[in-house]
């Protein structure tokens, strides 16, 4: 209690509650619907205009959708985030902010609550091996993580024991996987209220996509999976490494894997150009590869999903790990063939193939008037611009660089796209792009922001187009 004699908020959830969960969903549902109802009487009695109405009723009632789901966790609010990704290019600034304040608002869940978690998941006899600390190391949408020691399966008691090891041990909060459904729904009818998405079977495809990469997010054997994967894939590779993992501790909505400790990509900017330019190089590979050699693709390349260990004997044995393959989503190869050449033809400057790729991959029709063809074509050369010859400096695995560099620390490039784009929606009226395209989009934006972050300088042209000619692999 303060002194006031209210209850104070706490930052930890004691637990998640399905009742809860309803009893929320409802009231944010109904007092969207109440607020939306207030908006249309001010208009009628002339004390608001149209839009004045309208853009205080976003604003209450995003903020007040934010403030009831941030203790629900879950599909609520991963289908929150996943919808600031793709509304970059169509919700108003104001509605994507709020939406994407949803990961930063997260609270910490009771270990009394997630040590059940692990205990049923795991079983007495493996959980018997373990010793988490309480405070998670990681806090988001779906689960938490916790430092972990691990003790040898033998008859002393574990207070006799050392441990042998030390890991990490990603834990899903409970029963979020059965409310997935129910929370895209509540998040549907949201949008509906505030007419954020026009009313259009169009959007399903959207929907569904997101659905399927919740699902997909959901499950850590799945995940683990590709930790492996892609350990394999990058075997070899001069700066990318990934943690190793351990099935025997791991099940479905547990995932144990490596302790990696090290620094943020935001907290290296006391290197050397040279040295930033280097962990840079290794994420424009890595989006390479994903893209035009595995067409497999981690779709949520944000800056808490890498740490970078610095090694102080030289900047060879520097190391950039590469964490969470929760969102990792194939693609098919048609796809990206067509994809590719769209991007060939654009660092090219032809604007005819950029139309064709642009109609086979579903950003275009036929009967598209000349106004929206121009303006694709526009969208298509703004995204190459980084890749010109004018800024095709040096670009080898070392992270030399000329003095022609493009500079990622400024990201106008961006900026005048997502401007490009919002006008795109309304000459397109609202057209919902190929649902494949929301993922690249989301991977291409998330690698951007990174080299910002590192301040990268470097011209990356010869690099791209090395993987863009390159047709050896399946």
């Amino acid at each position: 209690m303060d002194n006031t004699g209210k209850a104070k908020k706490t930052s930890e959830l004691s637990k998640i509650s399905h009742r809860l969960r309803s009893a929320k969903l409802l009231k944010v549902g109904l007092k969207t619907g109440l607020k939306a109802a207030e908006s249309a009487v001010s208009v009628a009695l002339g004390k608001k205009t149209k839009q004045a109405s309208y853009d205080t009723l976003l604003e209450e009632s995003m903020r007040y959708f934010v403030g009831e789901v941030s203790e629900l966790k879950g599909g609520l609010m991963k289908a929150g985030q996943m919808l600031s990704v793709y509304g970059e290019h169509f919700f108003p600034p104001e509605v994507n902010k709020v939406l994407k304040s949803l990961q930063s608002d997260s609270k910490v869940v009771a270990f009394s609550t997630m040590s059940k978690k692990i205990r049923s998941s795991l079983g007495e006899k493996r959980y018997s091996r373990l010793r988490v600390e309480p405070k998670p190391i990681g806090a988001a949408s779906l689960g938490q993580v916790y430092r972990v020691q691990v003790f040898a399966d033998d008859q002393q008691t574990i207070e006799q024991k050392t441990p042998f090891q030390t890991m990490a041990l990603k834990v899903q909060y409970p029963r979020v996987q059965g409310a997935i459904e129910a929370d895209l729904v509540a998040v549907r009818k949201l949008m509906k209220v505030l007419k954020l998405l026009p009313n259009s079977s169009r959007y399903d495809l959207i929907y569904d996509e997101i659905k399927t990469m919740l699902h997909y997010e959901v499950d850590y054997t799945r995940e683990l999976r590709y930790y492996q994967k892609y350990a394999k894939l990058l075997q070899g590779d001069p700066i990318l490494r990934v943690p190793k993992v351990y099935p025997e501790l791991s099940t479905k909505t547990l995932l144990a894997m490596e302790l990696v400790q090290g620094r943020r990509l935001d907290e290296i900017s006391f290197l050397s150009q040279e040295r930033r330019n280097r962990f840079a190089l290794g994420i424009m590979r890595l989006l390479y590869s994903e893209l035009f050699r595995w067409r497999v693709v981690q779709t949520d390349p944000h800056i808490g999903n890498f740490v970078v260990q610095i090694k102080e004997d030289g900047y060879q044995e520097d190391a950039l790990y590469l964490l969470d393959f929760g969102a990792v989503r194939r693609f098919g190869k048609e796809y990206i063939e067509n994809f590719r050449s769209l991007a060939l033809h654009s660092l090219e400057n032809r604007p005819s193939k950029i139309l064709y790729y642009g109609e086979k991959l579903g950003f275009m029709k036929p009967s598209d008037t000349e106004e929206m063809q121009e303006l694709f074509v526009r969208i298509a050369l703004k995204a190459v611009e980084p890749f010109s010859e004018k800024y095709a400096g040096k670009c080898d695995p070392s992270g030399e660089y000329q003095k022609h560099e493009y500079d990622w620390s400024d990201l106008e490039v961006v900026h005048e796209i997502s401007k490009l784009a919002r006008n795109a929606a309304f000459a397109f009226k609202f057209r919902p792009p190929p649902k494949e395209a929301i993922f690249i989009d989301r991977k291409l934006v998330g690698s951007v922001t990174l080299l910002k972050v590192l301040g990268a300088k470097l011209g990356p042209r010869d690099l791209a187009l090395s993987y863009l000619k390159d047709l050896s692999h399946d």
